[in-house]
């Protein structure tokens, strides 16, 4: 067959750039360029997610920030006349008096409690019927400053006292402690028991092995949650949905009584956008070594005690009153009742609780000579 000048039919010519007959040898362009458009949309979306995250943080900061003092001047106005500030170790100490009888009663408030002295009212007006009533909002609480000094028993009783000298007022004095403060006057009392005329508890702590053997209720991440106003938003929410159950908890533990004001309680809850802060954690996370330094505690055979306790909180820790009852080193002196309602007992009962202090006081405290 003769030579026809024309391509071997079994030779593949080859393109420059590895084209075969005109073709791209990896795929289309479209293939390429389709995972590409794909990244750039998702790459834009993150982009937009941080943003606006980034302007929601930096709102919700701004709001904080402007809002908190506008609540503590509030919260300061709704307290009273009786409201002052004490210098403690360099930092200020909120502290309210009332009335001016014999014997001085201190209350001492419970872990967390946002506004002590607002909280503790209706039940310190009733007291200082017939005593000087001192509420001491703890380092960290209500409209005190904070504090780097660890959170052990022995420093916030003696910060305690510090303020009360301050103030003039010497012991012996009647501890009334709510809670995790029942720690504390434990300490006080077997530390310093001639300081200690009485001690009546409000559903007080004492060493239970749930208690001593128990974590942190709040971790220390939680301040910076709280600086940015997250704790804030978080309130808002749950006063309007009840997402929380905080704010339904607090309408529950008021009862029928009619003690507090619609704007009390407003200002109440709002007052727990800043209580989740560094001083208050850190009492959180000395709780438990502060549960241990009392194991096997017992007041004073001649210190009358009295414990009211909430019957709410008796299932929740199967301890609770057998802890009570094992403080008691003379019946005869101390003693415990059992209310029924909620572990903030003296927001419904604050009638009944003050008679029944009053009564026990007359009976086994004498009245102090000038």
């Amino acid at each position: 067959m003769a030579d026809t000048g024309g391509p071997d039919p079994t030779t593949i010519d080859l393109e420059p750039g590895g084209q075969i007959n005109g073709s791209p040898s990896g795929g289309s362009d479209s293939a390429v360029r389709t995972p590409r458009r794909l990244l750039r949309v998702i790459r834009w979306i993150l982009v937009g997610v941080v943003v606006v995250a980034a302007v929601g943080v930096t709102a919700s900061t701004a709001v904080h920030w402007w809002q908190t003092p506008r609540d503590k001047q509030a919260l300061e106005q709704a307290i009273g006349p009786g409201h002052r500030y004490v210098d403690v170790d360099g930092h200020r100490m909120s502290v309210a008096v009332q009335g001016s009888g014999p014997r001085t009663i201190v209350l001492m408030p419970g872990l967390g409690t946002p506004a002590p002295i607002l909280d503790f009212a209706p039940l310190a007006r009733r007291l200082g019927e017939q005593n000087t009533v001192v509420t001491v909002e703890n380092f960290g609480l209500g409209l005190s400053d904070g504090t780097d000094a660890p959170r052990t028993s022995e420093a916030i009783v003696d910060e305690t006292r510090s303020t009360l000298a301050a103030l003039g007022l010497n012991g012996p004095y009647v501890l009334m402690p709510h809670s995790i403060s029942g720690l504390y006057a434990m300490w006080w009392a077997t530390h310093r028991p001639d300081e200690v005329a009485a001690v009546v508890g409000l559903d007080d702590e004492r060493y239970t092995t749930e208690l001593a053997e128990g974590t942190p209720e709040w971790p220390s991440w939680m301040s910076a949650v709280t600086a940015v106003g997250g704790i804030r938003d978080l309130i808002a929410l749950d006063v309007k949905t009840d997402y929380l159950g905080l704010a339904a908890d607090y309408r529950e533990s008021l009862g029928d009584a009619d003690e507090y004001t619609p704007e009390q309680q407003k200002l109440y809850l709002r007052s727990y956008s800043w209580v989740l802060n560094p001083t208050m954690l850190g009492e959180t996370a000395h709780e438990a070594e502060n549960v241990r330094s009392i194991e096997g505690a017992t007041f004073p055979p001649s210190m009358p005690a009295m414990s009211f306790l909430a019957s709410s909180s008796l299932p929740v820790d199967p301890e609770w009153k057998s802890s009570h009852e094992a403080a008691i080193s003379n019946p005869s002196l101390q003693q415990v009742t059992v209310l029924d309602g909620h572990h903030y007992l003296f927001r419904a009962h604050a009638s009944t609780i003050a008679a029944a202090t009053q009564k026990f006081l007359d009976e086994h405290v004498p009245v102090p000579v000038p």
